[in-house]
């Protein structure tokens, strides 16, 4: 398998397309045919080093990692995580009412009895 050389002037092309398209960097490799999204990245550090690029170019909206704050309600918390909160809310609030019904069962059945035993 031989390696394809490509130009500067092709992967400024694709770097400088990559900043300013919404696509991600997986998505901009595809489109190019390149067999990694780590071409891209590694080209962007090359023409950094090379002067091609400015030392602080990036993709303007380039994520820096972690959860996304746009996502987030005000108490920091993902809808997600506020579903699963009410969830449990509501499991436990059924687990005590069924606590309650198992310390109420020794009377139902003596009441069931004595009704039974009343109607014979």
């Amino acid at each position: 398998m031989t390696r394809r050389k490509y130009t500067d002037k092709f992967k400024l092309h694709v770097v400088k397309d990559y900043y300013n398209s919404p696509l991600g960097v997986r998505a901009i490799a595809s489109k190019y045919g390149l067999p990694s999204k780590n071409y891209i990245n590694r080209w962007e550090e090359q023409l950094k080093r090379k002067g091609l690029l400015p030392p602080d170019a990036t993709k303007p909206n380039k994520a820096t990692g972690g959860p996304k704050r746009a996502i987030l309600d005000n108490k920091g918390k993902t809808p997600r995580e506020i579903q699963y909160e009410k969830e449990i809310q509501l499991l436990k609030a059924k687990v005590a009412y069924y606590e309650k019904l198992e310390h109420l069962q020794p009377f139902i059945k003596k009441k069931r009895e004595v009704g039974k035993s009343s109607t014979k």
